[in-house]
C-alpha cells in the first residue's frame, strides 16, 4: 500500500498524542460499567468531553436513564460509503475472580501496560475508534461518504439495550454499507463470523426435608447435578459447518497460523457446540435438604447447526426431570459476513503498512454486536488487542497494541471512505 500525505500526517498525530491517548483510555477505564449494573453515564459523559473539545456534534440515545449511549457522524466532501464504528461501554463484572493484585477498575499504567477489567474488552477497541474518528474530522474534506461512531451501553448481556435499542428506535441511523469494531480479536486477526447463543433459565423444586430425610424428598441440587451431565451430552451433536468456514479449518496453514494467534485450544471449538453453566443457586441451610435450585446456561453453537434439532433434543433431557422448569431467555442465530470482502483485505494491508504481521481472517467463538448488521445483510467486521486475559484477573492491554489498534482503524478508515 503507497503511503500518502494523509498516512504520514495521521501516523505523526498518534506519535504526537500517546500520552493523551493513554490518559484517556486509562480514565475510560476509571469508569465502572459492569454489565451487572449497566450504568455508562460516567463513560459517556467522558467521550462526550472529548468529541465537544473538537467541536464534534453527538446524540446521547438512552434505552434508560442510567444506560445512555452516544452516536455520532460525519460528512465527507463528497457522496459515497457509510462506515460505521460501533463499540460496547459494558464490561463483564469484575472482583470476584482470583488473583487481583489492584483494584479492577484502577486505569493503572506501568510495565508498558494499561490494567483494569475492560482493558480488552473492549475499552481499548473503544478508545481506537473515538480517535479515528476524531482524527477523520479533521481531514473530512479529503474524505467522500459518512463515518459514524456508536458507542453502547449493553453489549455483554445480550439483552439488547445498545445496539439493538439504537436499531429499533433510530435505524436510519444505524444503516451502513459497512462496519467496524474493536472487539478482541488479537492483532494478528479479523474476526468474520460469530457463533450463535442459547441462553437458559431452569429451575428445580422438590418437598425438601431435614437433612437425613432422605426417604422423604429429593434433593434440588443433586437433581441439578444429574441434569448437568445430560445437558453436556448436547455437545455431541454434530455440526456441518458452511463451507466457507469449513474450508478455513481444513487448511493446514490457515490452522498454523489459527494456533500461533489463539492458541490449539481454540481452533478445537469453531465447529463444536458448548454447553456451560454460568451460575448456580440452591439451598437455605446445611442442615436442610434442599427444596430448591435455580441456574442459568449457555449453550453456544457454530454455524451449520441445526437449531430445531438441538432444541429437540434439549427437551428430551428435560422430559427426564419432572421437577425441572425450563425457560429459554434469548437466542441469538450465528451470523457471519463474507470472508473474502474486500474490507477485511483492507485492514490486512494497513495492518502490513505499518510493520504488522498480515492478520487472517477467521471465525469467532464469540459473540458481538456484529449480528445486528450481519442480519440484515450488513458486513461487519471486528479487529482489535487480544483478549488473552478478558474477563480474568490482571485483565490488560500493552500500549503498543492501543496504539496500533489506533493506526489500523484509523487508517482502514481513510481508505475506506475514498
Amino acid at each position: 500500500m503507497m503511503e500518502k500525505f494523509e498516512h504520514k500526517q495521521i501516523l505523526k498525530w498518534i506519535d504526537e498524542d500517546k500520552d493523551e491517548i493513554v490518559d484517556f483510555f486509562s480514565k475510560l477505564v476509571q469508569c465502572k460499567t459492569p454489565s451487572t449494573i449497566g450504568d455508562t453515564r460516567e463513560a459517556v459523559s467522558l467521550i462526550a468531553d472529548t468529541l465537544t473539545k473538537d467541536g464534534i456534534s453527538y446524540e446521547v440515545l438512552s434505552h434508560c436513564k442510567t444506560m445512555p449511549n452516544i452516536v455520532s457522524s460525519f460528512e465527507g466532501a463528497s457522496l459515497g460509503k457509510h462506515l460505521m464504528l460501533n463499540g460496547h461501554l459494558d464490561v463483564m463484572p469484575a472482583g470476584k475472580e482470583l488473583g487481583w493484585i489492584d483494584d479492577p477498575w484502577s486505569g493503572a499504567v506501568h510495565d508498558g501496560r494499561v490494567w483494569g477489567r475492560g482493558t480488552s474488552d473492549m475499552k481499548a477497541g473503544d478508545t481506537a475508534m473515538l480517535f479515528a474518528f476524531r482524527y477523520l474530522y479533521r481531514i473530512r474534506d479529503s474524505l467522500s461518504g459518512k463515518l459514524s461512531l456508536s458507542l453502547v451501553a449493553d453489549e455483554e448481556t445480550g439483552w439488547g439495550r445498545g445496539t439493538g435499542f439504537l436499531f429499533d428506535k433510530y435505524p436510519e441511523k444505524m444503516i451502513a454499507d459497512c462496519v467496524l469494531t474493536g472487539e478482541p480479536s488479537d492483532l494478528g486477526a479479523i474476526s468474520f463470523a460469530s457463533k450463535g447463543y442459547m441462553m437458559l433459565t431452569i429451575k428445580i423444586s422438590t418437598r425438601g426435608a431435614i437433612a437425613g430425610y432422605s426417604n422423604e424428598s429429593k434433593n434440588a441440587i443433586e437433581i441439578a447435578g444429574d441434569l448437568i451431565k445430560n445437558l453436556k451430552t448436547l455437545e455431541n451433536i454434530k455440526v456441518t459447518l458452511p463451507s466457507e468456514i469449513s474450508k478455513l479449518i481444513n487448511d493446514k496453514d490457515w490452522c498454523q497460523k489459527h494456533n500461533e494467534i489463539r492458541g490449539s485450544n481454540e481452533l478445537k471449538l469453531l465447529d463444536k457446540i458448548t454447553v456451560d453453566v454460568c451460575t448456580i443457586q440452591g439451598g437455605s441451610l446445611s442442615v436442610v435438604i434442599p427444596a430448591d435450585c435455580k441456574m442459568t446456561v449457555s449453550i453456544v453453537f457454530p454455524q451449520g447447526t441445526d437449531v430445531d434439532y438441538l432444541k429437540e433434543k434439549l427437551q428430551d433431557i428435560m422430559a427426564k426431570y419432572p421437577e425441572a422448569e425450563m425457560n429459554i431467555d434469548g437466542v441469538d442465530m450465528p451470523e457471519m459476513s463474507d470472508a473474502e470482502n474486500d474490507f477485511p483485505n483492507l485492514i490486512q494491508d494497513v495492518a502490513e503498512s505499518i510493520g504488522l504481521k498480515r492478520p487472517i481472517v477467521t471465525p469467532d467463538i464469540a459473540i458481538s454486536d456484529c449480528r445486528y448488521w450481519r442480519y440484515r445483510g450488513i458486513p461487519a467486521y471486528w479487529y482489535g488487542p487480544g483478549g488473552e486475559t478478558c474477563s480474568a484477573a490482571n485483565e490488560s492491554i500493552s500500549i503498543e497494541d492501543l496504539l496500533n489498534t489506533v493506526r489500523v482503524h484509523t487508517l482502514t478508515a481513510f481508505e475506506y471512505l475514498q
